[in-house]
């Protein structure tokens, strides 16, 4: 039996891509809902106030990325997606040194989550900038990884500003 091989890279390729963006898509999914969180539970008004502005940002970067996908013919894969959100859900519950008021490590550490979940989009956008594929448009997504780039130094800012309750009692 003869294989054309260009059919198969393409096979290949056009899996691999459709388990890369439906990857990226399940973690969009649980950020948008740790963005959220924290945009409502934070100890400060001014870290709610970003992280809710940033927040809005990521859906609309969630769409972009559902528009790449569509293009691609792929849809988000809810094997994928919905567990992503249950982690994102349990996660909130996990153990800190306090049990009846909110810990400063959360306000750290929630900051750190976020400022990590904003990175790997922007290496998402970055790597798919590198893809020779004319369903990709490549000013969308150096729009998106400059976003995303923006968005991380903010974080980072807010997180760094955290700092000092690393040593409150």
């Amino acid at each position: 039996m003869v294989r054309n091989d260009r059919k198969v890279a393409y096979f290949m390729t056009s899996k691999t891509i459709e388990t890369y963006l439906q990857d990226h898509h399940a973690g969009s999914a649980a950020g948008l809902g740790a963005f959220r969180r924290v945009a409502e539970g934070h100890s400060e008004r001014e870290v709610r106030a970003k992280v809710g502005r940033i927040a809005y940002d990521i859906a609309e970067d969630q769409r972009s990325l559902e528009g790449i996908m569509t293009a691609f013919g792929i849809k988000a894969s809810q094997l994928k997606d919905i567990p992503a959100r249950v982690a994102e859900k349990v996660a909130r519950f996990k153990p800190n040194e306090r049990v009846t008021q909110r810990s400063p490590l959360s306000d750290v550490e929630e900051l750190e989550a976020l400022t990590a979940a904003v990175h790997a989009k922007s290496l998402g956008w970055r790597i798919l900038l590198e893809v020779n594929d004319d369903r990709l448009d490549k000013a969308k997504l150096e729009e998106l990884l400059n976003r995303a780039r923006e968005q991380e130094n903010e974080l980072e800012e807010l997180r760094l500003k955290q700092a000092p309750k690393l040593s409150q009692s």
